[in-house]
C-alpha cells in the first residue's frame, strides 16, 4: 500500500566503525530499484572508495550485514584463540612484536590484526582489560536465521557462546558438571595440584612434560 503511494523503505546496512563515520563507510543497501537509485549518488559520495552495494530488495541490506557481522564474530574469536595460545606458550614470546610481524605480509593481516597489536600496547597487555563482552545481538538474529535455513554456521555460532560466557560469573553449568562428577567418580570440588600434575605430566611426550611448564 506504502508503493502505491511512492514511498518506498530502503534498509541500509553499515560498517566501518568510528573511523568509517568519520573517513567514509561500507554501505550494504537493500531497496527496490528505482528508490534506490535516488538515493544511490549520495550513499556512494558518503561511502568509502568501492565500499557500497546495492545488495538485492528491500531486506538485503541488512542481512547482508548480519552476515559480516557473524564473519566479523569468527574472526575476533579466531584472533582471540590465538592471542590465549601466544600467552600459554612454555617460552615467553614477545607478543607485541609477533603481532607486529603478522600486520606485515603474513596471510592474517588485516585490519583486525592491525587493533589488536595496537590495543595489546595501548593496555600493556591482556591482563588490565575485563573479561566481560558485551554486544547488541544482531548475531543472535543470524543465528537464529540459520536455524530456519538449516544452513550449518558452527563458527559464528561458538563465537555467540563464547561472549555469553564471557558474561557468566556465576558459572552455575561448571557448579552442575563438578557436581555430577564429584557424584561418580569422586572427583574433587575445586583445584586439585596432583590431579594438574597428572594432566600435564601423565602422558610421555607431551608438550607439558618437555617444557616443564
Amino acid at each position: 500500500r506504502l508503493k502505491e503511494k511512492g514511498i518506498y523503505l530502503v534498509d541500509l546496512g553499515t560498517s566501518g566503525g568510528v573511523e568509517g563515520a568519520r573517513q567514509g563507510a561500507c554501505f550494504m543497501a537493500g531497496g527496490e530499484k528505482n528508490a534506490i537509485d535516488r538515493i544511490e549518488p549520495m550513499l556512494t559520495q558518503l561511502a568509502t572508495q568501492d565500499g557500497y552495494v546495492h545488495a538485492g530488495p528491500p531486506g538485503a541490506g541488512h542481512f547482508t550485514k548480519l552476515v559480516h557481522n557473524g564473519i566479523e564474530f569468527g574472526m575476533l574469536q579466531a584472533i582471540a584463540e590465538g592471542m590465549d595460545l601466544l600467552k600459554h606458550y612454555r617460552d615467553d614470546l614477545d607478543i607485541p612484536e609477533v603481532l607486529r610481524c603478522w600486520r606485515n605480509g603474513s596471510v592474517i593481516r588485516s585490519w583486525l590484526i592491525d587493533l589488536m597489536h595496537e590495543q595489546y600496547n595501548k593496555q600493556n597487555g591482556l591482563e588490565k582489560v575485563p573479561a566481560y563482552i558485551e554486544d547488541t545481538g544482531e548475531v543472535n538474529w543470524l543465528v537464529n536465521d540459520a536455524l530456519k535455513m538449516e544452513v550449518a554456521i558452527p563458527v559464528i555460532s561458538q563465537a555467540v557462546m563464547q561472549l555469553f560466557t564471557s558474561r557468566d560469573d556465576q558459572r552455575n553449568w561448571a557448579r552442575a558438571i563438578a557436581m555430577m562428577r564429584h557424584g561418580f567418580g569422586g572427583h574433587p570440588f575445586g583445584k586439585d595440584e596432583g590431579i594438574v600434575h597428572e594432566r600435564r605430566f601423565g602422558r610421555v611426550g607431551e608438550f607439558y612434560q618437555e617444557s616443564g611448564k
